[in-house]
């Protein structure tokens, strides 16, 4: 069972990337000027800005229907980028990694492996999971790590955990 778990997770990681990736290569102009503005004025993001941090999933702002939820647990499901383009997540019972790239405010998460143990029926981990593979883009608003995921622009909400030491 835990195989056929993970087997079905891999594949949903890969499928859902590669439609992100052909949704980028066929992004048509809406005409959002406004939001072509506020995306303008964002501080463009360095690696600098985010790694060797331990950031805590703490909240979602989904916009269609329109709603905001608060992640009970923040400390159970964190993400850390390293200098070397990797990172490490926490999934609640669940540890994994994979590669990023930054390309200014531009975010990709390439998944890597990942234990699959069952968290329990109030886990989060799943849906966490499942919004890190649609992440397209990176902000800092009021010191929360902001990643933006899909066409809607839903946003995860991150607070800034422990900083780790590399050596």
């Amino acid at each position: 069972m835990n195989t056929q778990k993970l087997l079905s997770i891999l594949l949903i990681f890969a499928v859902l990337t590669g439609s992100l990736m052909a949704l980028g290569c066929t992004e048509a102009e809406n005409g959002n000027s406004d939001l072509e503005s506020e995306h303008e004025e964002e501080t463009i993001i360095t690696q600098d800005d985010i790694i060797d941090i331990e950031w805590q999933w703490s909240g979602l702002i989904e916009t269609l229907p329109a709603s905001q939820s608060v992640v009970p647990d923040p400390e159970n499901y964190t993400i850390t980028f390293n200098q070397d383009g990797t990172y490490s997540i926490k999934a609640d019972c669940n540890v994994g990694s994979g590669t990023y790239t930054l390309d200014g405010n531009e975010l990709t998460l390439a998944p890597g492996p990942i234990t699959l143990a069952y968290c329990g029926p109030d886990s989060l981990d799943s849906q966490y999971l499942s919004l890190l593979s649609n992440v397209t883009s990176v902000s800092i608003d009021d010191e929360q790590l902001v990643l933006g995921t899909g066409e809607n622009d839903d946003r995860m909400l991150f607070i800034w955990g422990e900083t780790t030491v590399t050596v």
